[in-house]
């Protein structure tokens, strides 16, 4: 007999603040991402089986360049998988190969960041996996370094593979010795090396209605166990409660790359006969194999947050440029026009300059002096006539041509412009500087001024 699990899943993987790329790997039972540029990026799968693997890494992936060889845990954790698959076994010796690959390649990552002398603060150092295996309706977590797994079963939350786990494991072993009067004290739990950096959990039954969620450290460290422990209790989906807690983690300046893989088991079907469990292998196997050849798989991402919006953000910001680069363009071509008007307007007016005349006087006129009035425009002397200084009584009207200021002006009439300011009240002008071509400038006598 063997038991068919039904799971749905989702992982949702970001790039923390102030992060050149997102170190955070992962693998959903066949479908795995380790593309770094990606800041954001979602993965879901819906399914039923007999054996599940769902792994999260952190810093899992190395390259040496000396001896040309790149170290990725997703690589081992896929030839993994599809081993297990094809041969079989108890989940006791699956989960034991799957600890000495992972305590070989965190090795392995150790010994490279040595030789390379890299500091110990640097955020390379932070080295992380957790993983979940489910198989013939048991599970068992294993995990090392700054990764973390928890688990939610009718309401009760508890983390797996963690060392408190590990430190129970040692009491309960420990008072076994006791009971039997071992007189060793030195207390070795079967089937695990002590040197490992892996820590496995117990194997577990699973249950309908358990929900798992695998975490990195920056996910961690953001959140804590508390506000972990309240969305995972939510009644929901996975791809929300993913989406949920890495939202959250966001809006507290999460450092760290943020990953949160939420698996929840929906159905279990037991008591499958043995004929039909092998005819599952068989498939299981099958699909493996079209895994191998299958094309590279899709994911949901965006680069920034907001990404959605980005496109209508850019054609508004394009489209306001060009009216702004057109009402521009307008505004000096009008005012080119406008200048050359203003100057042909002003070369097409004669330059006048006003002469004083003198007061004429009452003299009696003879029959021969009145001439008739003809239409023929009187003539003007163009010869220049000395310009008199006003004398007493006498009002002149001077009109304003090209190049003249209050200041030529009294200098001409007053033979000093310290006489400007009063011409201006005399006449009423407030700004000296705004006087146009043609306008009608009293000169009164230079007594009145004083």
């Amino acid at each position: 007999m063997s038991s068919v699990i039904k799971v749905n899943a989702c992982v949702y993987s970001r790039k923390g603040y102030e992060r050149e790329i997102n170190a955070n790997s992962f693998y959903m039972n066949g479908k795995f991402m380790s593309e770094q540029h990606i800041d954001n990026v979602q993965a879901s799968m819906e399914n039923r089986g007999t054996e599940y693997l769902f792994s999260v890494a952190d810093n899992m992936d190395c390259s040496d360049d000396d001896k040309d060889t790149h170290i990725s845990i997703l690589k081992e954790i896929s030839r993994y998988h599809e081993k297990i698959t094809v041969s079989g076994g108890d989940i006791k010796s699956k989960i034991k190969e799957l600890e000495s690959k992972v305590s070989d390649i965190s090795r392995l990552i150790t010994s490279v960041l040595e030789m390379k002398k890299v500091p110990a603060e640097d955020p390379r150092w932070g080295i992380g996996f957790g993983s979940l295996l489910i198989s013939d309706g048991q599970f068992v977590a294993a995990t090392a370094g700054n990764c973390r797994i928890y688990m939610m079963r009718d309401g009760m939350f508890r983390p797996l593979a963690a060392e408190t786990s590990r430190a129970k494991r040692m009491l309960d072993a420990m008072a076994r010795s006791v009971e039997t009067e071992d007189e060793d004290t030195d207390v070795i739990l079967p089937d695990e090396d002590p040197d490992s950096p892996v820590v496995v959990s117990d194997i577990y039954d699973i249950a309908e209605g358990d929900s798992f969620l695998l975490c990195s450290d920056g996910l961690m460290s953001a959140l804590g166990e508390e506000k972990i422990e309240d969305i995972l209790s939510l009644r929901s989906d996975s791809t929300y409660i993913a989406h949920r807690l890495v939202d959250e983690a966001m809006k507290r300046s999460a450092f760290g790359d943020l990953t949160a893989m939420v698996i929840q088991v929906e159905r279990r079907y037991d008591g499958v006969p043995a004929k039909k469990s092998q005819a599952r292998s068989r498939q299981v196997t099958r699909g493996v194999d079209r895994i191998s050849r299958a094309p590279a798989i899709t994911y949901k991402y965006s680069r920034r947050r907001g990404g959605r919006y980005q496109g209508a953000l850019y054609a508004v910001l394009v489209v306001a440029t060009t009216i702004a680069l057109f009402a521009i363009i307008y505004l000096i071509i009008n005012s080119m026009i406008n200048t050359g008007k203003e100057t042909a307007k002003t070369g097409d007016i004669p330059t006048v300059t006003a002469t004083p005349t003198a007061t004429p006087t009452s003299t009696p006129t003879s029959p021969a002096d009145t001439t008739e009035p003809t239409d023929e425009p009187p003539l003007v002397d163009d010869t220049p006539t000395p310009t008199p200084t006003p004398s007493g009584g006498e009002i002149k009207i001077h009109t304003v041509v090209q190049g003249d200021t209050m200041s030529k002006i009294a200098r001409t009439y007053y033979g000093s412009s310290d006489y400007a300011m009063k011409l201006c009240e005399y006449n009423g002008i407030t700004d000296p500087d705004k006087i146009i071509i043609g306008q009608k400038i009293k000169i009164p006598p230079v007594e009145m001024l004083r």
